[in-house]
């Protein structure tokens, strides 16, 4: 009886000693954690193009624009800078010019290398040169009124400054009528600068958004 109480105990213990011994350990590696480093990259800005606009206009023979001429009128010139910037064009005034602060002649103004030139002096992207004419069309009477026709044509050049290169050509006309002709011009050289306005901004979007 002991000697089989002896040999329970003897198989119990070595059973014991075989499974601490079968027992196998796990060890979890740790989790690793990259963080991606995140790089900024500043971009280098870009400068706005820029236009400056001579188009000087004539009525009649007669040369009527800024400080080329004794009379000042502005017509043409006014309606494309106004639309330009409408269109989000920066314009410069040519009043920042000290070429024309120092005088000129017309053809000085409506010569594509002397406009260039000027264009130049204040770093100017683009340059639209062009010339604005408005010459009688008759008369007629009217319920006792004395009604003067006169028909304005208009031709402008975009050219990029930096290298003379024309990049587009547009022109306008419009009739119109007043009671006097240079009243009549004046109307005249209005409407067609207003096609002419649209012509040259759908243009310089064409040509700023070019590759």
């Amino acid at each position: 009886m002991r000697l089989a109480i002896l040999l329970a105990a003897l198989s119990l213990f070595a059973w014991n000693s075989f499974a601490d011994e079968s027992l196998v350990q796990v060890n979890v590696a740790p989790e690793t954690v990259t963080t991606a480093e995140t790089v900024t990259t500043e971009a280098t800005p870009v400068s706005a193009p820029t236009f400056v606009v001579f188009l000087p206009e004539q009525v009649d023979s007669e040369w009527l624009w800024f400080r080329a001429t004794d009379a000042s009128q502005h017509i043409v010139q006014s309606a494309v800078e106004k639309t330009l910037i409408r269109a989000g064009f920066d314009v410069i005034d040519l009043g920042t010019i000290q070429r024309l602060k120092d005088g000129g002649s017309i053809q000085d103004l409506t010569s594509v290398s002397d406009a260039r030139a000027a264009a130049q002096m204040v770093n100017a992207t683009y340059a639209i040169v062009g010339t604005a004419t408005a010459v009688r069309g008759g008369q007629s009477s009217a319920y006792g009124v004395n009604v003067a026709r006169s028909n304005a044509e208009i031709s402008a050049k975009i050219l990029r400054v930096a290298d003379g290169k024309i990049l587009a050509i547009e022109d306008a006309s419009a009739q119109a009528g007043g009671q006097a002709a240079r009243a009549a011009g004046q109307a005249a050289l209005k409407d067609a600068a207003a096609l002419l306005a649209r012509k040259l901004a759908t243009a310089a979007k064409r040509i700023t958004q070019a590759p």
